[in-house]
C-alpha cells in the first residue's frame, strides 16, 4: 500500500524536471531566433528546425494524447512561422501567398483529426456536402473570373485555331455519330 501511495508523488517529481527541461528547450530555441540579429532567412531555418525538432518529439512513445497535441501545435507554429520569414525574407508582397503555410497546416490538422476521431454516426459524411457545395458554389465563379481576365490576355489568332480543332473533331466523328444515332432510333422503335 505504501508504494501505491508513493507512486504519484514519484511521479510528480520526475515530471517536474522534464517540464523544466521542455521549458529550458524552448526557451533556447526563442534565445537563438532572437540572435539571428534580423537575418530572415536564418531566423526561417531556425524556426524550421525547431518546428522538426519538436516534431519528432511528437512521435515518442509514452506521451499522452493533450502532450501529443501541443507538441504537434508548437511544432505547426514554428514551421508556419518559418514559412512566413522565408517569404519575407524573398521580398514575396503577394498578400495571399501568405495564406499558403497556414492553409496546408489547416488542412494537415483536419487530416490528422479526421483519422484520430471516429464518425459516430452513418450519416456523418453527409455533412460534408455542404462545405464541399460552398466552396464549389465559390470556386467556380472565382475561376471563370479569372479565365475571363486571362483570356482578355491571349492572341486573337488561338480562338481561331481552337475553332477550327473543335471543327475538325466533329467533322471526324459525324459519320460515326450518325450511325450511333440510328442504332438508337433503332432500338427506341423496338421497346414500343
Amino acid at each position: 500500500v505504501l508504494v501505491l501511495a508513493a507512486a504519484p508523488v514519484v511521479a510528480a517529481r520526475e515530471a517536474v524536471p522534464g517540464l523544466a527541461l521542455e521549458a529550458a528547450a524552448q526557451a533556447v530555441a526563442l534565445v537563438s531566433l532572437l540572435l539571428t540579429g534580423g537575418a530572415l532567412r536564418h531566423a526561417a531555418a531556425v524556426s524550421a528546425l525547431w518546428g522538426v525538432a519538436v516534431g519528432l518529439r511528437v512521435l515518442r512513445r509514452g506521451e499522452s494524447t493533450s502532450r501529443r497535441w501541443a507538441f504537434a501545435a508548437v511544432a505547426g507554429g514554428s514551421e508556419l512561422l518559418g514559412g512566413w520569414l522565408l517569404l519575407l525574407a524573398g521580398g514575396v508582397v503577394l498578400l495571399e501567398a501568405y495564406t499558403v503555410p497556414a492553409a496546408v497546416l489547416a488542412l494537415g490538422a483536419g487530416l490528422v483529426a479526421l483519422r484520430t476521431r471516429r464518425r459516430g454516426e452513418p450519416g456523418a459524411v453527409r455533412r460534408w456536402q455542404a462545405p464541399v457545395l460552398l466552396g464549389s458554389a465559390t470556386l467556380v465563379p472565382l475561376a471563370l473570373h479569372e479565365l475571363a481576365r486571362g483570356l482578355d490576355l491571349l492572341p486573337r489568332w488561338i480562338f481561331l485555331a481552337l475553332g477550327g480543332l473543335a471543327l475538325i473533331a466533329l467533322a471526324a466523328t459525324y459519320e460515326r455519330r450518325r450511325r450511333d444515332l440510328a442504332r438508337l432510333r433503332i432500338l427506341v422503335r423496338r421497346m414500343s
